[in-house]
């Protein structure tokens, strides 16, 4: 029983009323009240248990992954390939502003040393 009344040709629920619960299976009467309602409280998808992957079995929670862990992973790569850009000398994308840098640095070195002056270099 359901506390309820008719409103402008509407049911109306006077009162919160805890129909089913996470995990209990929805049945008939159930259901007819919630379509009456035009309450959808299903949705379908599967439960993973474990994950196989490569010949290794992992636990489904090496699928949870936020925005951020995302972004770390891709920043931590990006790192790695401007790293061995830079440990080879190889101009990469990610390694070139890193290059610039350095060289500056190096041109301002050698100013120093010689005492040639420029408009950078004196700032």
């Amino acid at each position: 029983n359901i506390p309820s009344k008719i409103n402008k040709g509407q049911v109306e629920i006077q009162n919160d009323h805890l129909l089913l619960k996470k995990g209990d299976k929805v049945g008939q009467s159930e259901a007819a009240l919630l379509s009456k309602l035009n309450i959808k409280p299903f949705t379908y998808g599967m439960v993973l248990k474990m994950v196989y992957d490569a010949g290794s079995i992992y636990t489904p929670e090496v699928l949870d992954m936020t925005d951020q862990d995302i972004l770390n992973k891709f920043l931590n790569g990006l790192r790695n390939v401007a790293a061995t850009g830079l440990s080879i000398s190889f101009p990469t994308t990610a390694a070139v502003p890193h290059l610039v840098i350095n060289a500056y640095k190096n041109i301002l070195s050698i100013a120093v040393a010689t005492e040639v002056t420029f408009k950078r270099a004196e700032k």
